[in-house]
């Protein structure tokens, strides 16, 4: 599915319009028709709930209109509050029209007097619905508009969002001020990059994406670049195995790392990438921590750092990094491996360390090379801060990936993953029960496994971060988000495989 801006948002509405020939009316019925079924779903006893819906003056405040013909049509009890402070767009005075045909009552939010009557609602009201302004956000909300949110914040009714909660920056999550705390957003068409972005996380409260009749042949004609790695991804894309395969077949990985006192890196990641399905795992380690390692991984085979020359050989994937420490040793490393490697290799942890400052070695692979930095790690690769980096995860990514032509995957809540032709991923789901020490190296070791099986970098890198995140999910269902530990997350990843997602 893809991921849009506002403004790519609104080029898709003018393309459906004037290329198309979708009346905007149309849209704006099936857009309130949809979501009417959403909150049918979520809310099987609607017809005996008290409604309260708060309209703007442009086309979300028309969808806000339909929604409430519909409501009126089950027999709910809906008010309608209009917010005009502009001209009403042509359909959404289309719908107000249709609607002050019918017995809803319809208030204008326009006095003190207003606002009063709009709280006494509020107060006896189980379900508020923000229509007010949609995508259009980038500035802080006018005095009135930031009123009606303050007024909703401060209640404990339902809040369901129309597409965007009012106050949020669709493109960014950032907020002006104040913002509407949806429980729910009924996302129109496409689902916005800011749901998923800094507060929007918080905002937006649970997500549903509702089809309003786009072809996708309009769709695929826009030069959409980013997308969401959804529910469906994981188990779409897995395999079944054949009775005939044998070790070969899943491909042989190759582990690159370890140090005195963090050789528990090397561990989890070889652990679990025999979980996610590879058919053997060979360790480089400093010799003394060999032994630790051969004890805690019997079915790993594990050689001394010494050996990686003659150990790339044959290898499907390799991963470099975790425990490895930061020093002139792993510099070389580092620098030996991209040069000779020519199957896919992962820079994770350490190695991403070194490689800041030295980033023209990137121009030396001969293979596809895949970075698993978290945000700490990411302002030290581009000489920035942690807060710009979080503040700007889609665009930090993408402008790091196409630059050095590697795939780039930026962990965190909601992780990006970024490929070297400037398209971009986006995961959603995950928890935080993965935010623990260890978690990024049982990573790495999934994402080497898949590459070793033979999936190209995307679908490695949407495949790795898609299981963690729902192994986060499973484990908090499970155990909490408190006491989990990165062996916790390798344990449910057969589960997940074999499709046990709930």
């Amino acid at each position: 599915m893809y991921l849009v801006t506002a403004q790519q948002m609104r080029e898709i509405d003018q393309k459906a319009i004037n290329e198309y020939n979708f009346p905007e009316a149309v849209l704006m019925e099936n857009a309130g028709r949809v979501a009417t079924d959403v909150l049918l779903a979520k809310f099987p006893k609607l017809a005996d709930l008290h409604i309260t819906i708060a309209v703007g003056a442009g086309n979300n405040g028309g969808d806000g209109l339909v929604i409430a013909r519909y409501l009126h049509k089950l027999g709910a009890k809906v008010k309608v509050f209009l917010a005009q402070e502009k001209e009403l767009s042509p359909s959404t005075q289309l719908n107000l029209s249709i609607l002050e045909k019918l017995p809803v009552k319809i208030y204008p939010l326009d006095t003190e007097n207003s606002i009063h009557l709009f709280k006494v609602a509020i107060n006896t009201t189980d379900i508020f619905i923000d229509a007010l302004l949609g995508t259009g956000v980038n500035r802080q909300l006018s005095s009135l508009l930031a009123e009606i949110v303050d007024i909703v914040n401060k209640r404990t009714c339902v809040t369901v969002a129309v597409d965007v909660p009012t106050g949020l920056n669709c493109d960014t999550g950032e907020i002006y001020g104040s913002c509407l705390v949806a429980d729910y957003t009924i996302g129109l068409a496409l689902p916005k990059r800011g749901y998923y972005l800094n507060k929007g996380l918080k905002y937006c409260g649970e997500i549903t994406i509702v089809d309003i009749g786009f072809p996708e042949e309009l769709l695929a004609e826009c030069g959409l670049q980013t997308y969401l790695v959804d529910n469906d991804y994981l188990q779409g894309h897995l395999q079944e195995r054949q009775r005939n395969s044998h070790k070969g077949t899943y491909g042989h990985l190759l582990l690159v790392g370890g140090s005195m006192g963090m050789s528990g890196a090397v561990t989890l990641a070889a652990r679990s990438s025999y979980r996610a399905g590879v058919g053997a795992v060979s360790c480089a380690v400093p010799s003394d921590v060999q032994l630790h390692i051969s004890v805690n991984i019997p079915e790993a085979m594990v050689y001394p750092l010494s050996e990686v020359e003659v150990l790339l050989k044959g290898k499907k994937a390799v991963v470099l990094g975790p425990g490895m420490g930061k020093n002139e040793h792993v510099l070389q490393m580092l620098q030996y491996i991209l040069q000779e490697s020519t199957c896919p290799i992962v820079l994770d942890a350490d190695a991403l360390n070194v490689l800041a400052g030295n980033l023209e070695l990137l121009s030396l692979a001969k293979a596809p090379v895949i970075l698993t930095p978290h945000p700490g790690e990411m302002a030290r690769l581009i000489g920035k801060d942690v807060k710009l980096v979080q503040n700007n995860r889609l665009e930090t990514a993408q402008n790091f990936a196409v630059e050095h032509q590697v795939w780039l995957v930026l962990k965190g809540a909601n992780t990006v993953i970024a490929a070297p032709n400037g398209e971009i991923y986006l995961n959603t789901i995950d928890s935080p029960a993965l935010a623990v020490a260890g978690s990024g190296d049982v990573l790495a070791g999934i994402l080497g496994s898949f590459l070793a099986q033979g999936m190209s970098p995307e679908e490695a890198c949407c495949m790795a971060v898609r299981l963690h995140g729902e192994a986060g999910v499973k484990l908090a269902e499970q155990m909490g988000t408190i006491s989990t530990q990165a062996g916790d997350i390798i344990e449910v990843l057969p589960q997940l495989l074999r499709g046990e997602t709930k």
